[in-house]
């Protein structure tokens, strides 16, 4: 009897740990995809970030030319300022 026992409890402890085998292998599948999905996930926010920096660095380019531009704009209308105040100052009869 003790050895039908001993059988019934060997093929219990079998069965589960081959149940358990199963889930474990299942577990590490999912969790094989999910980690599969993140990868994928952040190769993607990587891809946009490095546009995001692109489009960035193109739009302080920009900014900087317009900056420079509108700089000059202003020296060359203070330039003619002056130029019109000497011609003034020249047209006016001193009093």
């Amino acid at each position: 009897m003790s050895n039908g026992f001993v059988l019934v409890l060997l093929r219990e402890l079998r069965e589960t740990l081959q149940k358990f085998r199963q889930e474990a292998a299942e577990r590490v599948d999912q969790t094989s995809d999910r980690l599969d999905q993140a990868l994928g996930s952040l190769g993607r926010v990587e891809s946009d970030l490095n546009e995001l920096r692109k489009y960035m660095r193109q739009l302080a380019l920009n900014q900087a030319k317009h900056e420079e531009q509108h700089a000059q704009g202003m020296e060359n209308l203070d330039k003619e300022l002056r130029e019109l105040k000497e011609q003034l100052r020249k047209l006016k009869p001193p009093r």
